[in-house]
């Protein structure tokens, strides 16, 4: 009974000996793949027995001299811990030597192409740990950019795009002006919603629109801001077709609402009943001809949707910020953010876009991630993606790894206007809930989604648009990460919160932050997780 009792407990602490020696042979081993390739083998097999020694103590310890291959380079790292038996003369065993062994290799770089989809809201000027969320954004993606320029396992080829996003997305308004996947010639369906009659005020596009504003006021030119597609093109990535005159983006351009131009709110009557518009920027008549005149009996629609009073506007009310929606008025109204960056390597390029994002206006994710998933697709408007590969686990070394890393502080959200019953929304990427020309969001939504008329039920539109759009990239092997900066003085709710957790590609490559700390340790475990080693067995 004594033998077999201290044969228990000789072997037991050989066991325990044996887990702690696996772990620190296997942590070793990843150590010594992360030096550089031109590590000599001479330091290679001084660095495993120093950290070996660090882990387990120098007595009874042996390392084995490292095994080295190249092409890739593999190390094989052998260990044994010499373990004294405590009841040797009643088993006849006088020693018990556990080993362990690991092998990892140091992979040839990889390429990625990443888009970073970064939350650039009002909600984001708030204050978290001593800074503003925004702030710690910042923070966090120049320390991801510098983190890839300088990490052996990412190529030189490796790509980043930036793409800051509110309530819609800019790109440069001057590089695509004249693109020609922008409807250039008002040929959509969407494009005179809320102009009417166009062509009897000599209009061809919104750009002519913008063109008149701007000899009001000199900053209503074009912001770069685009409306969204109608449905399901706004859940993919194809590029529009010129047969296809819906499947151009038309340039969003917010009409001036019923009112004569106010820095507030504009007050509008007819048949009795009165509206208030808070982006009435300009006023609803001019001084020529039959745009002199506005019967008072003409209705808000076609106050709103008259054409001529954009011919030669005037009284213009431009403000920095209203006091109701906190963002300017104007035609470029809901259009806040910098333009998106392309693809680029040009960390310099990638860090001033980071320097100069500014919070305002509202929230509009699913824009937000197509313009990102966008960036990196081969197909689309940029076409700057590389081809999608069959597999998003290939460990080809010539595959590109495309990666979207989106972050929001808050949910979709598309503000009503309880003020002006006909609208019944502020002005956003998919128009108002009912247009000018009395025309809904409708060809824009789900068919499950169809005649919303308040707060929830948009958001549960762009919800359902949003995950639709994030079960279609990750079809194509595009690898999603989310993080959700929610701080308990503005938290994110359990539906916001579902929608981003679902939207990642697993629950590992979903993170809730909850201070500005939090947010740049998620960042951190991110492009750790995307460069990081594997043991091989």
């Amino acid at each position: 009974m004594l033998m077999f009792t201290g044969a228990a407990v000789d072997y037991g602490f050989a066991t325990r000996l044996e887990t702690k020696l696996q772990a620190a042979t296997d942590a070793t081993a990843l150590l010594l793949c992360q030096t550089p390739l031109t590590t000599s083998t001479a330091d290679l097999n001084t660095l495993a027995q120093t950290a070996m020694t660090g882990a387990m103590g120098a007595a009874n310890l042996v390392v084995d001299p490292l095994v080295i291959t190249s092409n890739p380079r593999q190390i094989t790292l052998r260990t044994h811990k010499l373990s004294t038996v405590f009841f040797g003369k009643f088993t006849g065993t006088t020693r018990i030597n556990p080993g362990a062994a690991a092998q990892c290799a140091t992979p040839l770089p990889k390429t990625f192409e990443i888009a970073l989809v970064l939350d650039n809201t009002g909600s984001m000027a708030e204050s978290s740990g001593g800074q503003s969320k925004l702030q710690a954004v910042q923070t966090a993606a120049t320390n991801f950019v510098n983190y890839v320029y300088t990490n052996a396992a990412f190529s030189s080829a490796t790509k980043i795009s930036i793409v800051p996003f509110a309530a819609a997305v800019a790109v440069d308004p001057t590089t695509y002006r004249y693109a020609t996947w922008i409807d250039q010639y008002g040929k959509s369906a969407y494009h005179w919603t809320n102009v009417l009659s166009p062509g009897g005020s000599g209009f061809t596009n919104r750009f002519d629109i913008f063109t008149k504003l701007q000899k009001a006021y000199s900053g209503w030119s074009w912001g770069g801001c685009l409306e969204t597609l109608p449905y399901p093109l706004n859940v993919q990535d194809g590029a529009p077709s010129s047969s296809d005159a819906n499947s151009l983006y038309i340039p969003l351009l917010a009409p001036d609402e019923p009112g004569n131009g106010s820095n507030t709110y504009g007050s509008y009557t007819t048949s009795g009943t009165t509206s208030y518009s808070f982006n009435s920027y300009i006023d609803d008549a001019n001084n020529s001809g039959s745009c002199a005149d506005l019967p008072s009996s003409t209705t808000f629609a076609s106050a709103e949707g008259r054409a001529c009073k954009y011919t030669s506007p005037r009284n213009a009310a431009p403000t920095s910020s209203n006091s109701y929606t906190g963002v300017p008025n104007g035609p470029n109204f809901g259009c806040t953010t910098q333009p998106l960056q392309r693809l680029t390597n040009n960390t310099t390029t990638l860090k001033t876009l980071i320097g100069n994002m500014a919070p305002l206006g509202s929230t509009n994710i699913h824009e937000g991630f197509m313009w990102g998933w966008r960036t990196l697709s081969p197909l689309s408007v940029f076409a700057d993606g590389s081809a999608y590969s069959s597999s998003s686990s290939s460990s080809n070394a010539s595959t590109v790894n495309k990666i979207i890393i989106l972050m929001t502080d808050g949910t979709n959200s598309w503000a009503t206007n309880p003020y002006a019953a006909y609208n019944g929304s502020m002005y956003f990427a998919a128009g108002y809930f009912k247009n000018a020309d009395g025309s809904t969001p409708n060809p824009r939504l789900p068919s499950t989604n169809q005649n919303i008329s308040d707060a929830l039920s948009a958001r549960n539109a762009l919800d359902a648009l949003t995950a639709q759009a994030c079960r279609n990239a990750k079809a194509v092997n595009i690898s999603i990460y989310t993080i959700g900066f929610s701080i308990p003085s503005d938290p994110i709710d359990s539906q916001g919160l579902s929608l981003l957790q679902s939207c990642a590609s697993s629950s590992n490559q979903f993170f809730v932050a909850n201070t500005s700390d939090d947010l740049i340790a998620a960042f951190k475990q991110i492009q750790a997780s995307i460069g990081a080693l594997r043991l091989t067995q």
